[in-house]
């Protein structure tokens, strides 16, 4: 009796279970992963535009939890993309803060550390950053903005930054170890 290509397929993912130690783990190039694909083809986009797809979205400013789900990749199969092609992921931003003296939009990871570089004080909460801007005439949003979705020309700021920084397109995101403004 022959086996059909969904039977051939699990022996194979099997093996390859036995060896890496979960499917996710075997790298796409495998000869034997190859062969799941060829037996069980599953109108996958190809490898190549699936990852542009990771890099575009990474470009935007995904996480890569958003990445994963979206691509239908493991989280441990995006990081480990990124780390072999040395792309660094963007953070998404919890805070944005306006000014209602003036037209600034500040967007940030970290509340206490936006309220230090506006207002040249130390917080040790969330709570207190929250409220000194207030009483100064910030209005506060929280929510998850992406990169991607910051308007050239507001402000920006992450933990390792010493001063704000202004959004000029999508490729001015500056990384850690970068110059620092």
């Amino acid at each position: 009796m022959e086996l059909t290509n969904y039977q051939q397929a699990l022996i194979l993912i099997r093996k390859l279970e036995k060896r890496f130690g979960s499917i996710t783990k075997v790298p796409d190039y495998d000869p034997k992963m190859r062969e799941i694909h060829r037996l069980l083809p599953l109108d996958r986009p190809s490898i190549d535009d699936n990852y542009e797809r990771v890099r575009l979205l990474n470009r935007k400013g995904y996480s890569i939890a958003y990445i994963a789900q979206v691509t239908h990749h493991s989280k441990a199969a995006i990081s480990k993309y990124f780390s072999t092609y040395n792309i660094k992921p963007k953070r998404e931003f919890k805070y944005r803060v306006k000014s209602n003296s003036s037209t600034a939009t500040y967007y940030s990871t970290s509340l206490i550390h936006l309220a230090r570089l506006l207002l040249h004080k130390t917080f040790s909460d969330t709570a207190t950053a929250k409220r000194q801007l207030n009483e100064r005439g910030f209005s506060i949003r929280t929510s998850f903005y992406v990169w991607y979705q910051i308007p050239d020309g507001d402000y920006y700021c992450l933990l390792y930054l010493k001063k704000l920084a202004i959004k000029q397109g999508i490729d001015s995101y500056i990384y850690p170890g970068e110059y620092q403004l």
